[in-house]
């Protein structure tokens, strides 16, 4: 069993990436340590990627409808997605989470909030119009990710947007047995049928809380076709 530390990331190819901490592993079995993981990132600026995916729904027409987040982890992502008028369904394993959610959100975007502490694999998910996964979707093992895959491509809404990263197979965390990785092929074959809005591949060395480490990680802004298109 190879348990988490918390790593500093750097993004070298993606110079407009803040520092932010993220998890680290080894290889092997994963036990992660999501309450330090969530303690150190509290208060932290919405990530880049989702930056760019809620603006390229903007200019694609798309209005506040159904979001879903998942791993809302320290609850920024899902926060902002409420105060911009979003319903949302946050979905994150980890208790601590989900406390943190409902003592943070405001009392007057309560009832378009639904949270679900539950892998993302097992999770009931609605049809959305709009879903975030920031360095959440890795730690789904393949049989778990496959599954979760299909059931975003069957609740993904027309002219709706999946906003969401990947592991790479050449990044250093890759080999851990209850993770997922990939390579450019598979990117392109899970997004068959939708509209690719970006793909950001990063493959280079950068520093981590732990120390060195190589960051292989896919970015991905993608729409199904349909309403608005």
């Amino acid at each position: 069993m190879v348990t988490f530390s918390l790593a500093l990331r750097r993004k070298p190819a993606l110079a407009e990436q803040p520092e932010v901490s993220e998890p680290v592993s080894s290889g092997g079995a994963v036990e992660p340590n999501w309450d330090e993981y969530y303690r150190r990132t509290l208060g932290r600026e919405p990530r880049p990627l989702f930056r760019r995916g809620i603006a390229a729904a903007t200019a694609a027409g798309v209005v506040p409808g159904q979001a879903v987040e998942i791993g809302f982890g320290d609850v920024t992502e899902t926060l902002t997605l409420l105060d911009a008028g979003w319903r949302v369904l946050a979905v994150d394993p980890t208790p601590a989470a989900a406390e943190g959610l409902r003592s943070r959100v405001r009392p007057s975007h309560a009832e378009r909030l639904e949270i679900q502490a539950a892998p993302a694999q097992d999770s009931s998910l609605v049809p959305f119009d709009l879903l975030y996964a920031g360095y959440a979707l890795s730690f789904l093992d393949r049989d778990g990710f496959r599954r979760f895959w299909l059931t975003v491509r069957d609740r993904l809404r027309p002219g709706g947007f999946v906003v969401v990263n990947i592991f790479g197979v050449r990044d250093t965390w890759a080999g851990a047995s209850d993770m997922t990785f990939v390579d450019r092929e598979e990117v392109d074959r899970l997004l068959e049928g939708l509209e690719v809005v970006e793909i950001l591949e990063e493959d280079a060395d950068g520093d981590s809380f732990s120390g060195p480490k190589h960051w292989h990680v896919f970015d991905v802004i993608a729409r199904r076709p349909g309403a608005n298109s």
